[in-house]
């Protein structure tokens, strides 16, 4: 179901306008879904109420609110208490640039970049929340589910929606199995409910090769994040490792996969 396009019908004009309206979304999205992230791991109404200063509270206005630039010409201080504003902020929403950027470059100017955009933005989202509270809202799960799903029926019928639930079914499945056998011998959870309900959102949109090498990269970049938050012993949130683990794979899963099985 995926579509990779060769960017060199663009011209140059068009190529670099794509770019910088890339960098330009990936910004806004950045700064839009960090703040809704911080409204839900703090139980704040995510519809109502103006960005506030999470120091002073003091209401930010909107020069306080430019993506990346703003923190740039505050030098990372809040205007109002002079509180250092958290580099999570300027670097999330540079990384959510960066992602989009190479989302459109890997997809082309196609209607499954603008799919796998919208999954992006869930994740990055989620792993925001995850990070805070351990836990994984639902509605970040549905969103890139149901997008896939009727990105597959429009590109391939019903068929291809079957296709993506199966591949869904089997890795969400095949952990959720995994993990209750693990759960025996540790005598206690090994893997959250909302981890398992992510791989499954995920499997839709990938092949069962890629499927096992998602697995791969989310064990190492799990270990990874395990290390940074100095978490080795005990529970982490392990929503990150997969997010990045998954757009890990979509970048570069085919062409890994195609070259090891082109060894046998």
């Amino acid at each position: 179901m995926k579509q990779v396009y060769d960017l060199s019908y663009l011209d140059t004009t068009a190529l670099v306008y794509l770019l910088v309206l890339c960098v330009i979304l990936g910004l806004c999205m950045g700064s839009a879904l960090n703040c809704l992230a911080w409204r839900i791991a703090n139980k704040k109404s995510w519809t109502k109420g103006k960005s506030i200063c999470p120091a002073c509270r003091h209401e930010l206005h909107t020069r306080d609110l430019i993506p990346l630039m703003s923190y740039i010409f505050s030098k990372g201080k809040c205007r109002y208490c002079g509180e250092k504003i958290s580099p999570r902020y300027p670097l999330t929403e540079l990384g959510l640039a960066v992602i989009f950027v190479a989302v459109f470059l890997r997809y082309g100017f196609t209607l499954y970049t603008l799919d796998i955009m919208v999954l992006a933005s869930c994740l990055f989202t989620l792993s925001l929340i995850d990070l805070d509270t351990m836990t994984i809202p639902d509605r970040f799960l549905i969103i890139p589910s149901v997008c896939q799903l009727v990105y597959a029926y429009y590109y391939g019928g019903f068929a291809s929606v079957w296709y993506a639930l199966w591949h869904g079914l089997t890795l969400g499945g095949a952990v959720l199995l995994i993990s209750l056998f693990m759960d025996k011998v540790l005598k206690k959870e090994s893997m959250g409910g909302g981890d398992i309900k992510l791989l499954f959102v995920l499997g839709l949109f990938l092949d069962l090769p890629e499927c096992l090498l998602l697995l791969v990269f989310s064990c190492v970049l799990g270990l990874v994040i395990a290390l940074l938050l100095r978490r080795s012993e005990k529970a982490f949130p392990f929503g990150p490792a997969l997010s990045a683990g998954m757009l890990l794979t979509l970048m570069v899963g085919a062409p890994i996969v195609n070259w090891y099985l082109g060894l046998f």
